[in-house]
């Protein structure tokens, strides 16, 4: 698992890229933009831009965990240190969450998309926050797309007549943030069980 002080690096580089949406979504609202043209374009940004940023994030935290696992006592030796090298769990990690950007979101489908991966159990959602199962495979710009559907349909947003779309913007950003620190929680939890069972095998 991450350190505290590695965990508080990534948080802040996704508070960074969060901060970046936000200052474009001000323009588009000083534009004078529908508040409808404003979410899709926010919700098609955020996509756009941690999707691809998420891959790289992975491969940072892989990093961070495997230098951790290469100071266990057990690695220390060259030939269970090559053991684990061959296992390639980064590899694992980019086969199973998958790094595709939609070219359209369609928010009729994505509805559809989200009751199959609850029934599923693929998904799990508290508070508009999408935690991700670690047995399962997910496209990252679709638990984007899903935190930002749940979101606002948990809001209720297209019913209000008054409502500060600024405001409304933040929270769906901080509820990205926290579905991208949910998937890296279940990054780590399935490194430290691949490493697990490789521990497992060379003790035996």
């Amino acid at each position: 698992m991450l350190q505290i002080d590695e965990k508080a690096k990534i948080e802040q580089y996704i508070n960074k890229i969060s901060e970046g949406i936000y200052q474009e979504a001000k323009k588009f609202i000083e534009s004078g933009m529908s508040n409808q043209q404003i979410i899709d374009k926010v919700i098609s940004i955020a996509v756009k831009k941690f999707t691809p940023e998420s891959k790289m994030i992975m491969s940072s935290v892989y990093n961070m965990m495997i230098d951790h696992t290469l100071s266990n006592p057990i690695f220390q030796n060259a030939q269970n240190k090559a053991v684990l090298y061959e296992r390639d769990i980064l590899k694992e990690l980019n086969s199973k969450f998958l790094f595709d950007v939609p070219k359209y979101i369609d928010y009729e489908e994505s509805k559809v998309e989200i009751k199959k991966l609850i029934s599923a159990g693929v998904i799990v959602i508290v508070g508009g926050v999408i935690s991700i199962t670690s047995n399962n495979f997910i496209t990252i710009g679709i638990a984007i797309i899903v935190a930002g559907v749940i979101f606002f349909i948990s809001n209720d947003w297209d019913k209000k007549t008054e409502y500060d779309i600024s405001k409304l913007i933040k929270e769906y950003l901080y509820n990205v943030k926290e579905t991208m620190l949910e998937w890296l929680n279940t990054v780590q939890v399935y490194y430290d069980e691949c490493v697990y069972e490789l521990e497992k095998e060379l003790t035996r």
